[in-house]
């Protein structure tokens, strides 16, 4: 089952030698060059955020919070390293953090569900049925465990290999392969039961 991200389809990942290059001038001092990756990069790491189940109210901090620490970490980055995955670590980790810390605040505050509603359909037929499919498989995507979600992300949406979504998230090979599949297989039963005609109903 491939899993797309639904609002950029075609989307040009932005891995590659130029966003490595914006960051080995940053470290030489090249005062716009940060700003600069920081804008490459924007629509992959909040949609990494969204998915990962980041409430909305916290997603601004928490970019934020992920390139202070691409910035503090920028004199360790190996430049014989692609950038891609490197960067992705860091967000990975800022996620993992987050979610720690925001469930320590919900056992000791118990704080009430925060989901967000869903966004609005367009008109046009077509287009909402396939806007619906969608927003249903993002829906069923953060109903995944974490660490399968991480991994589909990564794979599926980043277009990052397996073996360097294991080295992001500190997984054996196999683990990452496992996840994958589990995941791939519990959205692929939910998109199955939910297509499936009603009970008692003969499918045309």
């Amino acid at each position: 089952m491939t899993v797309r991200n639904p609002e950029n389809a075609g989307k040009t990942h932005v891995s590659g030698s130029n966003e490595r290059d914006l960051l080995l001038r940053h470290r030489d001092g090249d005062t716009g060059a940060f700003r600069r990756l920081v804008e490459n990069y924007r629509r992959p790491v909040f949609s990494y955020l969204v998915r990962c189940g980041v409430a909305e109210a916290d997603r601004d901090d928490l970019f934020q919070e992920v390139f202070i620490r691409v910035h503090a970490a920028t004199d360790a980055y190996d430049e014989s390293r692609p950038l891609h995955p490197w960067l992705f670590t860091v967000v990975a980790n800022t996620v993992r953090t987050y979610h720690r810390k925001r469930k320590v605040r919900e056992l000791v505050f118990a704080e009430g569900d925060d989901q967000e509603p869903h966004a609005p359909h367009p008109d046009a037929e077509r287009r909402a049925i396939a806007e619906q499919t969608a927003n249903w498989l993002e829906g069923a995507m953060r109903t995944l465990p974490l660490a399968q979600r991480e991994v589909l992300i990564l794979t599926c949406v980043e277009s990052l290999s397996q073996k360097n979504v294991a080295q992001i998230l500190g997984f054996p090979l196999n683990t990452v392969k496992t996840h994958l599949r589990r995941a791939r297989l519990a959205l692929a039963r939910r998109l199955a039961k939910r297509n499936a005609p009603p009970s008692g109903e003969v499918p045309s």
